[in-house]
């Protein structure tokens, strides 16, 4: 088909309308792609940020009254766990109105009783675990803490707090961590020690 010039001229104002309406969309997508850019940049630079300026957040834990101390000879100690010195290296227990005081280097673990009585963080409250009051959550592992971040309040009651922040937990894991202490106790059910880096883990269940 053939067009005059007449024709041509008269499609002129159209063909510039559809420049620009082109170039219009063509800019519009690249702005939009620049911002997602940017706000995905800015995400990645907050969630860093947020990662790198975490404060500790301490966690509540119980100590049931009664633990099984297993030495690395083979040999075991029973009682209540009134300290854990990270400077002395040493950990404290204390039955029948006697304190022993166990190096940590000697412990290959310490496992708490499930009948053992464990009180809440306010110590107004008893809880006994086993059939009489079951877990309400899963339990959890947290290795890699430094035996600073951990620390004894209330021998008598086995009330602890463990200072959590990143890289021993993710801020994600963290925000949950938090969620669940709000209304309810974790209870330690396990330790273990590492002398050469100077760290600690815990198994812990909350109910």
């Amino acid at each position: 088909m053939k067009y005059g010039k007449k024709h041509l001229e008269a499609m002129k104002p159209y063909f510039k309308v559809a420049v620009a309406i082109l170039a219009l969309i063509t800019g519009l997508a690249a702005n939009s792609q620049a911002v997602t850019g940017q706000n995905v940049e800015q995400k990645n630079f907050l969630l860093t940020q947020a990662q790198v300026k975490a404060e500790p957040v301490a966690i509540s834990v119980a100590l049931p009254e009664l633990a099984d101390v297993s030495l690395k000879g083979g040999e075991s100690r029973s009682g209540r766990v009134t300290a854990i010195d990270p400077s002395g290296q040493t950990l404290s227990m204390q039955r029948n109105d006697k304190t022993l005081s166990i190096p940590l280097k000697q412990v290959e673990k310490v496992v708490f009783r499930k009948n053992a009585r464990a009180y809440i963080s306010n110590g107004s409250v008893m809880r006994i675990r086993g059939e009489r009051d079951r877990p309400r959550g899963q339990q959890v592992i947290w290795n890699g803490l430094p035996f600073t971040t951990f620390t004894i309040k209330n021998a008598n009651q086995g009330q602890a707090v463990v200072n959590l922040q990143p890289p021993v937990v993710s801020p994600e894991r963290l925000l949950g961590i938090q969620s669940v202490a709000r209304d309810r106790q974790y209870v330690v059910d396990e330790m273990q020690f590492n002398l050469q880096q100077k760290t600690m883990s815990i198994r812990a269940t909350p109910y």
